[in-house]
């Protein structure tokens, strides 16, 4: 057991059993990301002080049916922000080291996430000294050099890769067997397997990795996806990467039709909170991030009213079965296959969030393809399969 670490599905942090809190510190960025889902960036709504500590008390007196807390930090790029972030972090360790008995008393780490360009910075590193046995921080880098300055740029059009590729090597050293996070779209397609690749090479073990759910596949993009996933499998098992390193682009096939009945994504289950103190079930259903044009936000309450359970109560029935059509619920190759419930609500045609958008279905199936040839190679060439993955039943998240 436990030899095949390619495709065995990610462990999360106590399992999975923590409740999400994010703070979208900042609406600007100081990069302008091709493929970036928030449309709308501005540095208007920079939270303040008072909403982000008000925020907070909300969320302590809230019922606690988690044992474990992760405290997201997110923009925009959070990181212009550090002021903010130091501040809130040393606010809820005074606020929760009062409620001796409070379950994140001790269970808690602050998250950020990052384009890496700020990383070595003063402010960012004495922030993770201080909360060092308490703090995780999530850097993308996109694959190699063509691909991530294709599409992470600065505002001025200008590669970032050079700098983060630097930043990345303090990361490593300091959090090591840390994940970064790796979105394809059309035209970096032909890089797939290179920037794979590179990243292992670079150090980074483990690549959560998906292509972008919008509308903007072309004629001939999933051929060229398989093949660059087969050329990804061949490359791994003969340098027996398969043995150290993973990706989510290949996981654990399920024997028989999946009969589980999950929303795909984190929507329901995570709580975002913007500057104005709305409260969102993804930081996707604010308004900067809508592109649909006159398509509005999606608020279930406020951290000065609270929650609103008639807004809740669509994103706590969110099932496959009522979000899907029935070429999706009876597809031979559903196994793992992804949806955005945000994207969905701004997509579809009314205000619905129960309009499931299939624009990568094809690519998907590609991916899928893909899978079943490494599975059937390794079996071949190693004599193993999925039964030699430990926890080889256990869903991997979705990452985007």
């Amino acid at each position: 057991m436990g030899q095949v670490l390619l495709g065995r599905p990610f462990k999360q942090y106590r399992e999975g059993r923590t409740q999400y809190l994010t703070f979208v510190i900042t609406q600007e960025c100081n990069m302008r990301c091709t493929y970036c889902y928030e449309a709308h960036k501005n540095s208007r709504n920079v939270m303040s002080q008072e909403v982000a500590y008000r925020a907070m008390d909300f969320f302590l007196k809230q019922p606690c049916q988690d044992g474990a807390a992760v405290i997201e930090f997110i923009g925009g790029e959070p990181t212009l922000e550090m002021g903010l972030i130091r501040d809130v972090a040393r606010y809820f360790r005074k606020a929760v080291g009062r409620l001796k008995q409070h379950p994140w008393h001790s269970a808690y780490v602050f998250m950020i996430g990052t384009n890496g360009t700020t990383y070595r910075s003063k402010e960012v590193q004495q922030f993770l000294w201080e909360n060092r046995y308490h703090v995780n921080v999530l850097i993308t880098i996109d694959g190699s050099k063509r691909k991530h300055d294709m599409h992470r740029r600065f505002k001025d059009g200008q590669g970032s890769y050079d700098l983060v590729a630097e930043n990345v090597q303090l990361w490593l050293r300091q959090y090591p067997g840390t994940p970064t996070k790796v979105t394809f779209a059309s035209d970096d397609l032909p890089y797939t397997c290179e920037s794979i690749v590179h990243l292992w090479d670079m150090g980074i073990e483990t690549v959560p990795a998906n292509v972008v759910f919008e509308n903007v596949w072309k004629p001939g993009d999933p051929e060229i996806f398989e093949s660059q996933l087969r050329e990804l499998a061949d490359i791994a098992l003969d340098r027996g990467y398969w043995r150290t390193h993973n990706t989510t682009l290949f996981w654990v096939p399920r024997t028989g039709h999946d009969e589980s009945d999950r929303n795909w994504c984190g929507t329901g289950k995570m709580v975002s909170v913007d500057s104005a103190g709305n409260l969102y079930p993804c930081l996707r259903f604010m308004d900067f991030s809508l592109a649909t044009p006159g398509r509005c936000a999606r608020p279930v309450g406020t951290i000065y009213d609270g929650f609103d359970e008639d807004k809740l109560r669509a994103f706590r029935c969110l099932r496959k079965s009522l979000q899907s059509s029935k070429e999706c619920l009876e597809c031979d190759m559903e196994d793992q296959c992804s949806w955005c419930s945000a994207h969905n609500y701004d997509a579809a045609c009314s205000d619905t969030v129960f309009e499931r958008k299939t624009y990568l279905c094809e690519m998907h199936k590609a991916q899928y393809r893909a899978n079943q040839y490494y599975w059937q190679q390794l079996r071949q060439q190693h004599g193993l399969g999925p039964e030699d993955i430990e926890d080889h039943n256990v869903q991997s998240c979705g990452y985007y």
